[in-house]
C-alpha cells in the first residue's frame, strides 16, 4: 500500500480545480483527502488529491485525474508523489475567491465532444446537462432555446450579411473583415479552426497551451510574415468560450472559415506571459458581471478602504487570525457615482483617494507606482507596511506614469526616474530633435528618407504620452514600420515595433542610447539622444528594422539593469517588482528576465492584475508624504 499526493500548483485560485477535488471525495474505490495550501494567500495555490491504495487502483486513478484535470492558465507546476502521511482532510474547496458557488466552466471534457463535434448525436444541443462542469447553468433562457438549425443560420448571417450582432451571446458581433477599432484596442480574432493555427500566426507552446486553457484568454499574437489577409501587426486572439460560440465555430469551420472578427463584451481575461508565467493584465476587461470580488489574508495597512481606476480595496482586521493580519477584499466597482468621481478627479494624475486626503499628482508624488510596488511585495508576505523595504519596481504602463521607484531599508519610497512627457505631433518632435545635438542626423533623414520624414510630420499623439508606446510608435516611422495606411495610431505604430521585434532571432543588435536626464525631482529620459541613435543606424546603412526594434528592446532591459545595480549599490535591492499594462510587450519582457533576473529576484504578484486591482490594493500601503525633491 502507498500514500500518493497529486499537486496542482497554481499562481491563483482556479475554481474548477477546487470543484474536482471536491468531486474526486465520492471517488468510491479509494479513500480520498483533498486540500489546497495557500488557499487565502497571494502566493501560489497548490491543489492536492491523496490517496492510498494498491499500484493497479493508483494507476488507474491517475488516468483519471490526467483526463479530468484540464489545462489551467495559472497551472505552473503538478506532479506526483509518495507520501508518508495524508495532509489533507474531507472538508468541501470553496469555489471561489468570493465564496460563492457559481458554474466552473461553460463546457469540459465530459460535454465538449458531446455538444461541440459535428460528428456527435448531441451535437448543438447547448443545454445538455453536464455532471462536471454543470456548464449549462450559464445559459440565459435564450441561449437555453436557440437549437443548432437557428446557430447554423448564425454562422451563414456572418458569411452572407456582413457583420452580425448576436443577441444570444452579449451583443457579441461577428465579422469577417475588420470592424473599427475602438481607441487603444487591436483587432481580436476567435479563432474557429484551431488546427490551422499555425498557419496563420507565430505562436509558441505556452500560448496554444493558454489559449486552450479552461480560462479561454485572449492572447497577443503576430501573424505570419506572408499572410495576406491579416494586416495588423498584432491581434488579440482566443478560442471559443461559450457554448452558443463554441457550436457556431465548428459550424463556421466546416464552412471553411479559419477565424472571425469579434468585437463586443465578451469578457475575456487579457494575459500576458512576465518572467516565465501568464499574468492579468487588467480584471476591469471582464466587465462587472463577470469579475468576483477577490478575498486574501494581508498585513494591516496605513488605510482601510480606497477606491481607485474603478477599483475598491478594503482591509478588516480578522477576529482570531495572526497578529496585524485581516481580510483584504478587491472587487471591480460598479459605474456608480463613487467609480465615477474617482475616475473625474483622481484618475487623470494618479490621485489616490482616501479619508478625503488627496495626493498630489504623480509627477509630484509617484503615488501610482508606490502602490504597485507595494502590491507585488505582498506576494513575500511582509508581515506589515513596516516590512516592505529594500525594493524597486518598474512600473510601465500607458495609463498612468511610467516611473521606477525605490524603497529603502526604512520603507520610505522615493521616485527615481520617470519618461518624459513626449511632443504631441511630428512637427513638433522633428523640431526637438533638429534643435539638438542630433541636428546632423535628424537632417540625413530629412534627405534620405523623405517619405518616411513626412510620415512624422503627420504624426498626432493622444491621451497619456509619458509612456514607451509613444516612444515606440516615434521610432517606427523612423525605422521605415510605416504601415499602408495613411494615417496611424500610436497603438498600431508601436504594435508594429513590437512585431518587428518579435521577428528579430540573430545574435548581435545594436546598442541603442538611453542616456539619463537630472531633473530638480528625478532622472529622466534623453529621448532625442535615443531617437538619434536608432536615425545613426538607419543612416548608416542598417536596413533592418526588425533588428534596430528588437535593438530598442534590449538596449532598455540592459539600462534598466544598469539602473537598478547603481540603485542597489545605493540602498540595498532585494526584490524588484515588475507592473504596468506595458509588460505586454513580449521582446520587452523577455530581455527584462534575462538581463535583470540574473542579479535581482523578480516579484509579479500574480494574484492581482498588472495594472488594475493591484493599484488599488497597493494604495492602502502607500505613505502619504511631501514632494521629495532631491535624486
Amino acid at each position: 500500500m502507498k500514500n500518493i499526493r497529486f499537486d496542482f500548483t497554481c499562481s491563483r485560485q482556479v475554481p474548477l480545480y477546487a470543484h474536482l477535488c471536491n468531486q474526486y471525495l465520492n471517488y468510491d474505490a479509494l479513500n480520498i483527502s483533498i486540500g489546497c495550501d495557500g488557499q487565502q494567500d497571494f502566493g501560489q495555490h497548490s491543489y492536492f488529491i491523496e490517496a492510498q491504495g494498491e499500484q493497479t487502483q493508483l494507476e488507474q486513478l491517475a488516468d483519471a485525474i490526467a483526463a479530468d484535470f484540464l489545462i489551467s492558465a495559472w497551472l505552473i507546476d503538478s506532479g506526483i508523489k509518495v507520501i508518508d502521511e495524508p495532509q489533507g482532510g474531507k472538508t468541501l474547496l470553496p469555489y471561489s475567491q468570493s465564496g460563492s458557488s457559481p458554474a466552473i466552466a461553460p463546457f469540459c471534457q465530459q460535454c465538449y465532444p458531446l455538444i461541440g463535434d459535428n460528428q456527435s448525436a448531441k451535437f448543438g444541443a447547448l443545454d445538455l446537462a453536464c455532471p462536471c462542469c454543470k456548464g449549462e447553468t450559464q445559459l440565459t433562457p435564450a441561449q437555453k432555446a436557440l437549437t443548432l438549425s437557428d446557430i447554423k443560420a448564425m454562422a451563414q448571417g456572418v458569411l452572407t450579411q456582413g457583420p452580425l450582432t448576436l443577441a444570444a451571446a452579449d451583443e457579441l458581433q461577428l465579422s469577417l473583415t475588420p470592424f473599427d477599432q475602438p481607441l487603444g484596442e487591436r483587432p481580436q480574432l476567435l479563432i474557429c479552426n484551431p488546427n490551422t493555427l499555425n498557419a496563420h500566426f507565430c505562436l509558441n507552446d505556452a500560448q496554444v497551451l493558454a489559449l486552450s486553457s479552461i480560462e479561454k484568454p485572449l492572447i497577443c499574437a503576430r501573424p505570419t510574415q506572408e499572410h495576406d489577409k491579416l494586416s495588423a501587426p498584432l491581434y488579440d486572439i482566443c478560442f471559443a468560450y461559450s457554448r452558443v460560440i463554441l457550436v457556431l465555430a465548428e459550424v463556421l469551420r466546416q464552412k471553411g472559415i479559419d477565424w472571425v472578427y469579434i468585437q463586443g463584451k465578451h469578457n475575456r481575461p487579457k494575459l500576458t506571459w512576465v518572467d516565465g508565467a501568464w499574468a492579468q493584465i487588467a480584471s476591469k476587461d471582464l466587465g462587472s458581471t463577470q469579475a468576483q470580488t477577490k478575498h486574501f489574508i494581508a498585513p494591516e495597512p496605513l488605510r482601510e478602504k480606497v477606491s481607485l481606476h474603478g477599483y475598491q480595496a478594503q482591509w478588516q482586521a480578522a477576529k482570531r487570525s495572526r497578529s496585524h493580519q485581516g481580510e483584504l477584499s478587491v472587487a471591480v466597482l460598479a459605474q456608480s457615482s463613487e467609480a465615477t468621481h474617482t475616475a473625474n478627479t483622481g484618475a487623470a494624475n494618479g490621485e489616490i483617494e482616501h479619508a478625503g486626503t488627496p495626493h498630489a499628482s504623480d509627477t509630484e508624488n509617484h503615488t501610482i507606482a508606490d502602490a504597485a510596488l507595494f502590491s507585488a511585495l505582498l506576494k513575500g508576505k511582509f508581515t506589515s507596511h513596516r516590512q516592505a523595504k529594500n525594493a524597486a519596481v518598474i512600473y510601465l504602463s500607458h495609463t498612468h506614469a511610467s516611473q521606477i521607484v525605490t524603497c529603502d531599508n526604512k520603507g520610505d519610497t522615493e521616485l527615481f526616474f520617470a519618461l518624459p512627457e513626449l511632443p504631441d505631433n511630428g512637427y513638433e518632435i522633428f523640431h526637438q530633435l533638429d534643435s539638438s545635438p542630433q541636428k546632423a542626423v535628424a537632417q540625413k533623414f530629412k534627405s534620405l528618407f523623405p517619405d518616411d520624414y513626412l510620415k512624422l510630420l503627420s504624426l498626432k499623439l493622444h491621451g497619456r504620452r509619458d509612456n514607451l508606446q509613444s516612444l515606440w510608435a516615434i521610432a517606427a516611422i523612423l525605422i521605415g514600420l510605416n504601415p499602408q495606411e495613411e494615417t496611424q495610431s500610436q497603438e498600431r505604430l508601436s504594435d508594429a515595433l513590437m512585431a518587428a521585434a518579435m521577428r528579430y532571432h540573430g545574435a548581435n543588435a545594436p546598442r541603442i542610447d538611453y542616456p539619463l536626464t537630472k531633473g530638480e525631482a528625478h532622472r529622466s529620459l534623453n529621448w532625442c539622444k535615443t531617437l538619434g541613435t536608432v536615425l545613426s543606424f538607419r543612416i548608416a546603412g542598417n536596413d533592418d528594422p526588425s533588428q534596430l526594434a528588437f535593438a530598442m528592446q534590449d538596449s532598455l532591459a540592459d539600462y534598466l539593469s544598469n539602473w537598478l545595480e547603481h540603485i542597489d549599490l545605493n540602498i540595498g535591492v532585494h526584490n524588484v517588482a515588475l507592473a504596468g499594462n506595458e509588460l505586454t510587450n513580449e521582446t520587452l519582457c523577455k530581455r527584462i528576465s534575462l538581463r535583470l533576473g540574473k542579479n535581482f529576484p523578480l516579484v509579479i504578484n500574480r494574484s492581482l492584475d498588472l495594472d488594475g486591482d493591484n493599484l488599488a490594493v497597493g494604495a492602502l500601503y502607500v505613505k502619504q508624504r511631501q514632494l521629495n525633491t532631491h535624486d
